[in-house]
């Protein structure tokens, strides 16, 4: 009965010690550089995962651009493919990633995409000098009291979510991307035409 209850004990200090350390292994994993993705992921598809466009984006939402202090409706953008970037210049992987984010942006600019970055937390005034000093124009959106971030159920950052146009997920990406890769791009304009993605 005694070497029962020590069985009992020792797996219930097994569970919590699981318990505690699986979220620590989560978040490690979260924080690799970004560019040790790319290389890992040899198809396309393990660099946006696919969501199907079955569900709903989890909230429409409305936030100022830092950069112009023009405000932006999510929902406004319905009929285009947009992809939705969470990030921190916090964050150093999501500072990385910006960087090919606006040349993706540039890429596809003129085209049905739209390229939207939402800042999550953190002043806009550093924000706006990070992407002053960065050289970078494209859209940044404020989260400033991450209130869009949570409704979107956002853990770690970056995080990257495609809405197809009519505003269904498509795609999720959990880290950094190095979004230049072309499969990438190819996989976005599968969204708006089958045969521009298979160009």
């Amino acid at each position: 009965m005694k070497s029962f209850t020590n069985m009992q004990a020792g797996a219930l200090a097994i569970r919590r010690f699981m318990l505690a350390v699986l979220p620590m292994l989560a978040l490690i994993v979260s924080a690799l550089p970004f560019a040790t993705a790319p290389a890992r992921a040899g198809m396309a598809g393990n660099l946006l995962l696919p969501l199907g466009g079955h569900k709903q984006a989890p909230l429409d939402f409305t936030l100022r651009d830092v950069m112009t202090g023009k405000e932006v409706r999510l929902s406004s953008l319905r009929g285009k493919v947009v992809v939705v970037n969470f990030w921190s210049i916090a964050c150093p992987p999501c500072r990385a990633e910006i960087e090919t984010l606006k040349d993706l942006w540039k890429k596809l600019k003129g085209l049905d995409v739209e390229l939207i970055t939402v800042h999550v937390g953190a002043d806009a005034n550093k924000v706006r000098a990070f992407m002053q000093e960065k050289n970078i124009d494209m859209p940044v959106l404020h989260d400033e009291f991450e209130n869009v971030a949570k409704a979107w159920g956002v853990m770690h950052l970056p995080v990257t979510y495609v809405l197809d146009t009519n505003g269904k997920l498509a795609f999720i990406a959990f880290g950094a991307r190095n979004w230049k890769n072309p499969q990438i791009t190819r996989l976005l304009l599968t969204l708006i035409s089958p045969l521009q993605g298979s160009e």
